[in-house]
């Protein structure tokens, strides 16, 4: 039997090398396979059977690419029928409506849209022929009553959903802020020295900052508080990066010098009695935020630190205190500066400032003359006009003899005041307690912007009577600095 149908085989393709048999063979076998698709079950199983094939030949990529191009050209001819054409998008219509019930679909669906949307949107032709069209559309769906209420519905709700999510939002942010900035700004940047917050330092090694191709040599300049890590803030690591020197960076003279034990216990009003400059400023508390600003000018006024000096006691112990009162004038009621000194720790931090190549330009010395002449003499210092009834005559070894008798309830304090710091407005008979003096009386105000050394000399306890040497190519401005 196998013999024979390759017998059958062989002489059927000898006889189709003959067109005209060859055609007449494909018009019979035609007819006969229309007549067998006329019975349904045949014409079942033949389309399966054709859509394994296909399906199998399809696998094949080079067959695949021809075989959609053969569909799309017979397609692109079919539709040229505008029945054909008709058909063929109510066929495809009611095919994507059946595929968007599937809510899987018609996400994927709608997203595919937007991005080729947004695509074709960047040709800016398109993008105004789209807005026209949009706009033509919308205008004709307002026409009607229905559509319009239903927009009008729609916006208050988007507007109302809008305010809700701005404010989760702005609760949200509001919260992460605080907890950011809880602990305030404690990190400290390697090269400029800045406080910030955690968020904005950015941590690196040495071995780091190599591989990004810096130099050994570059690195141990611009980092100037050497650490094992290096913090570096945003500014700053920028211009490093692209192997810049930061001009704020404390490499270029603006570091600080280590201040000594006797300018660190100095008080606000022990720090201006040594220092050759005095700011009459006005700083108050700016509303409930506990900020504070500037009221008023800034007086930037010159005085001699001798003079300060010399109106201290000229017998004191290390434990002596007073009350000092800082005027801008003497015939004014009010003081600016009122607190407790200690006349020990002024004349320790203003030897040391003499010594210092500032103080030394500015030839500011301190005559030691009067301290001489009175050494062994001892001077009551009066602070009300009561006391001045004391006998100078009374012998002193009395004290000590009823100090067996002393009591704590009894006891008076060695300073008329409660507080080392007193307010202006607080204290109604200031007038009558303490030294009341002022050092800038009749001296002529010098502008901030042509005093060269200000800070230097307003601020000895910060800059502990030296000067910064900035390097000359830097260029920083008094903005920069602060």
């Amino acid at each position: 039997m196998s013999q024979r149908n390759v017998e059958i085989a062989r002489r059927m393709r000898e006889r189709r090398t003959d067109d005209e048999l060859r055609l007449l063979d494909n018009r019979r076998r035609a007819n006969s396979h229309k007549i067998e698709r006329r019975n349904n079950e045949f014409k079942t199983e033949e389309n399966k059977r054709r859509a394994e094939a296909l399906k199998t030949s399809r696998q094949d990529d080079e067959f695949k690419t021809e075989d959609n191009k053969r569909r799309a050209e017979a397609h692109k001819i079919e539709r040229q029928d505008d029945e054909f054409k008709t058909e063929d998008n109510k066929r495809r219509a009611e095919a994507h409506k059946i595929e968007r019930q599937d809510n899987e679909f018609k996400t994927e669906e709608n997203k595919r849209r937007v991005e080729a949307l947004k695509i074709a949107r960047q040709d800016d032709e398109f993008k105004t022929e789209d807005n026209k069209r949009r706009a033509e559309a919308l205008k004709i769906a307002r026409q009607d009553d229905e559509f319009k209420e239903e927009e009008r519905r729609r916006n208050a709700l988007r507007m109302h959903n809008s305010r809700d999510n701005y404010k989760s939002s702005f609760d949200g942010m509001k919260s992460n802020y605080e907890s950011k900035i809880k602990e305030g700004p404690t990190h400290i940047c390697s090269c400029c020295g800045g406080l910030w917050f955690e968020y904005s330092i950015r941590e690196f090694t040495v071995e780091m900052l190599t591989n990004k191709g810096l130099k050994k040599e570059f690195i141990d300049t611009v980092c100037y508080l050497k650490n094992t890590i290096i913090k570096l803030c945003v500014t700053c690591r920028k211009d490093i990066m692209s192997n810049k020197v930061p001009n704020l960076s404390l490499s270029n003279g603006l570091a600080f010098y280590e201040v000594p034990d006797c300018l660190k216990i100095l008080t606000e009003l022990e720090e201006r009695l040594i220092s050759p400059r005095i700011p009459f400023m006005v700083i108050r508390s700016l509303g409930s935020c506990k900020q504070f600003g500037l009221k008023g000018n800034l007086v930037n006024v010159p005085m001699n630190v001798d003079t300060n000096v010399s109106v201290l006691p000229r017998s004191f112990s290390d434990t002596h205190t007073i009350q000092l009162k800082l005027m801008r004038q003497m015939k004014n009621k009010n003081a600016f500066m009122y607190e407790t000194i200690r006349p020990k720790v002024v004349h320790t931090a203003v030897k040391y400032l003499v010594e210092q190549e500032l103080y030394k330009d500015e030839g500011i010395v301190i005559s030691h003359d009067w301290l001489k002449e009175y050494s062994n003499e001892r001077e009551n210092f009066i602070i009300d006009d009561e006391d001045k009834k004391f006998d100078e005559n009374e012998n002193i070894s009395k004290d000590f003899d009823d100090e067996d008798k002393w009591n704590e309830c009894d006891d008076k304090p060695v300073n008329p005041s409660t507080t080392e710091t007193l307010l202006n407005d607080e204290i109604g008979d200031q007038n009558d307690i303490g030294i009341k003096f002022a050092p800038g009386e009749n001296n002529r105000p010098i502008s901030i912007l042509m005093d060269l050394k200000v800070d230097e000399l307003t601020f000895p306890k910060i800059y502990c009577g030296k000067q910064r040497k900035i390097k000359a190519n830097v260029k920083l401005t008094y903005a920069k600095i602060a």
